[in-house]
């Protein structure tokens, strides 16, 4: 065999030349010169594509619809995130009031009272409980702290594992130990371990709320990881 031949033969068996339709041509063309129509203005004005209506429209006329579309899009995706901001910018001051009267606070149960009223008022919250794995204390109230050996201890001990905040609803929580007479209607819970050092879990905080979503296992935890450190520094300096 010759070498045209085998040239030939190599052409014929090697790999299959893709063949691109006309618009493909067209649309590779138009991306490589884009001022195409700028060259054309006859061509331009004279183009026509059919509205998804059924009326007949200009190109300039549906890129100016387009534009327009995408304008009223990035308003809206803009007030969205002008709306997220004030939202966080409010939540920073009120977490700030909440930390500054923690700070003024002169006892355990002081704290209690300052989380219930600000939580209750200023974050949604329908109900809080502060308990304590620890010895009671002289002069707090007995029912901040619980026995290491009881129901309640040993559940939220299997949430506070991870020493991170769990957020969902526990069917294996007592709420009425927890919340007493507002346990009823709660239906999402926030527990937030209280450590100062991550080996040594004193206690933890735990938000009820009506609102199935309010505390839900997607939700980001920030907000809580930082009322936790904050309440734990606190309450520390009693123990």
């Amino acid at each position: 065999m010759n070498s045209s031949s085998k040239l030939q033969q190599d052409s014929i068996v090697g790999s299959p030349q893709v063949t691109k339709t006309d618009s493909q041509i067209t649309c590779d063309y138009l991306q490589e010169h884009p001022d195409f129509f700028n060259q054309q203005p006859a061509l331009l004005a004279s183009l026509e594509i059919p509205h998804k209506r059924g009326a007949a429209i200009s190109l300039i006329e549906r890129q100016v619809t387009l534009l327009r579309e995408q304008n009223t899009q990035h308003k809206s995706q803009l007030s969205e995130l002008i709306k997220i901001a004030k939202e966080n910018e409010l939540s920073n001051q009120r977490m700030h009031k909440l930390t500054l009267s923690l700070l003024d606070s002169d006892g355990i149960d002081a704290c209690e009272v300052i989380l219930d009223e600000v939580l209750c008022d200023d974050f949604s919250v329908d109900a809080i409980a502060l308990k304590l794995f620890i010895e009671p204390i002289d002069e707090q109230p007995d029912y901040l702290f619980i026995p290491a050996k009881s129901v309640l201890s040993n559940e939220l001990n299997k949430l506070l594992t991870t020493r991170k905040p769990m957020c969902g609803f526990f069917k294996q929580l007592p709420l009425e130990a927890l919340f007493e007479n507002k346990a009823q209607n709660i239906t999402s819970i926030a527990v937030i371990p209280l450590f100062v050092e991550k080996n040594n879990c004193f206690g933890a905080l735990i938000l009820g709320s009506h609102n199935v979503r309010r505390f839900n296992g997607d939700m980001g935890t920030l907000f809580l990881d930082r009322l936790g450190e904050i309440l734990s520094h606190k309450l520390h300096t009693f123990l």
